[in-house]
């Protein structure tokens, strides 16, 4: 297979080499319509010069007696240059008699005068006598002509073929300058799929290629923060499955060990730790099928009251136990939701179970339906394009969350909290979770907080018709 480079220079001097040829026909082309009017104009003049010659030798012969012998005379005594020997010429007298012709001793009385020439008159006291004419085609060439032509043409060849050795010599040039970058990008592809570190490119002054590296330079950078994510990924699993497994180890050699007896509060124990595990399974799996677009849904026009109502109804008993005020806030008139029932509830209730999670008792967690402003973008409180969408948002008045952690609120395996452990604190998929259940579904999710004074998280749904307000 040819390279680029090797096509980019054929291809450069391909257009140099059509070019000069283009040119050089045309140079060509106009030098031999400007060699045929200067033939004629010379033909002309020769005529016009050997008609002022005839008309003397007439005046001095009186008529046309003695006239040839004197021209033939003229032919022999005059140089190679001279206008009768050069071309073909021949006189006739008024009534078309050939008088003279150097081209030939036969003369033909009464010949028809040819075509092809250049003719001029013969005046002898304002009277036409005679003619004298220039013999040849028009446009015929003297040797030297001839040679000149030539000349022209083998420069015109030797010129083509130094344009087309220039040609290849600077689109070699220009070709190396074009695909260096992409030669450095290919070796930097090549490191990239080895797995080796990545350098970043330079930037050339194209901007066509500095626009190609800049691309490829972040892609390699989203691929090595995606690499260390997967990698902390893995050992945030490891990590989270070493755990109940290490306790359901230890607690079931206690028991073949006869340290431990299985009573039901060991028993209870281990359940706890199985749940734990399945949990944290079933997370995964979920992730991965949301991630996969294999998650199925059934989305369908709801009440976002009703579902409100429920979720609030599954965590208040938990909310009593806690000691936490759980309280649910809608607006009159909210226009039905389309989402999936049973994600929709999965997304609240994790939502509510956060909140609890990092709420203290006599603390107050809301849940709030509603229908997003409309200039709720323009004061920063909500994305653009989502006025009229029905909201709902889940605040806690619990510590906050830091500015510097909010963009990472919604990665897997995150806490906020770095004190927390996994059995307060919980898995860390839960919003990450929350965040792919909304944008499966079409919606929009947000976080809010204010250090000291609680978080807000904000989802936003679309209608399944225009919202009405009572």
């Amino acid at each position: 297979m040819r390279s680029l480079r090797s096509r980019l220079t054929f291809t450069h001097a391909l257009v140099a080499f059509v070019g000069v040829i283009i040119v050089a026909v045309l140079v060509i082309a106009v030098l031999r319509v400007a060699f045929n009017q200067l033939t004629e104009r010379r033909m002309q003049s020769e005529a016009d010069a050997a008609a002022d010659v005839v008309s003397v030798i007439y005046q001095r012969r009186q008529g046309w007696p003695g006239v040839a012998q004197a021209l033939q005379r003229r032919l022999a005594q005059s140089g190679p240059n001279d206008l009768v020997r050069r071309r073909r010429m021949l006189v006739y007298d008024a009534q078309g008699t050939l008088i003279f012709d150097n081209g030939s001793t036969v003369l033909q009385r009464r010949q028809p005068q040819p075509r092809d020439g250049t003719a001029s008159q013969i005046v002898v006291d304002n009277q036409t006598v005679g003619t004298v004419l220039i013999g040849g085609q028009l446009g015929d060439l003297t040797q030297a002509e001839t040679d000149f032509l030539r000349m022209v043409r083998w420069s015109v060849v030797v010129g083509s073929a130094l344009a087309v050795l220039i040609a290849l010599i600077v689109g070699r040039v220009i070709t190396s300058r074009v695909t260096r970058p992409l030669r450095s990008l290919q070796v930097a592809a090549q490191r990239l799929a080895s797995g080796a570190r990545h350098e970043p490119l330079a930037i050339p002054p194209d901007r066509e290629l500095a626009e190609l590296a800049v691309s490829f330079n972040t892609m390699a950078t989203e691929l090595d923060r995606q690499q260390q994510l997967r990698r902390q990924q893995v050992a945030d699993i490891a990590h989270e499955l070493r755990t109940p497994l290490s306790v359901l180890r230890l607690q079931l050699e206690s028991i073949e060990d006869g340290i431990d007896q299985p009573t039901p509060a060991t028993l209870r124990s281990l359940a706890e730790e199985t749940s734990l595990l399945t949990r944290l399974v079933d997370d995964l799996r979920l992730l991965s099928l949301a991630d996969a677009g294999q998650l199925s849904l059934a989305i369908e026009p709801l009440e976002p009251v009703a579902m409100g109502e429920r979720v609030v109804g599954n965590v208040t008993p938990r909310a009593r136990q806690q000691q936490i005020d759980l309280k649910l806030e809608a607006l009159p008139g909210v226009a039905p939701v389309l989402a999936d029932p049973q994600r929709l509830l999965q997304i609240l209730g994790n939502l509510l179970e956060n909140g609890l999670r990092y709420t203290p008792a006599g603390g107050t967690v809301t849940l709030r339906i509603g229908t997003v402003p409309a200039d709720a973008h323009a004061r920063g409180a909500a994305p653009n394009g989502i006025a009229g969408w029905v909201s709902f948002e889940v605040a806690d008045t619990g510590a906050g969350i830091p500015a510097s952690e909010l963009p990472q609120i919604f990665e897997r395996f995150y806490r906020a909290d770095k004190a927390r452990t996994r059995e307060t604190g919980g898995s860390g998929l839960g919003l990450a979770i929350v965040q792919r259940l909304v944008e499966i579904q079409g919606g929009r999710i947000w976080v809010s907080s204010a250090v000291g004074h609680g978080t807000t998280f904000h989802i936003a749904m679309p209608p399944a018709v225009p919202a009405t307000r009572a």
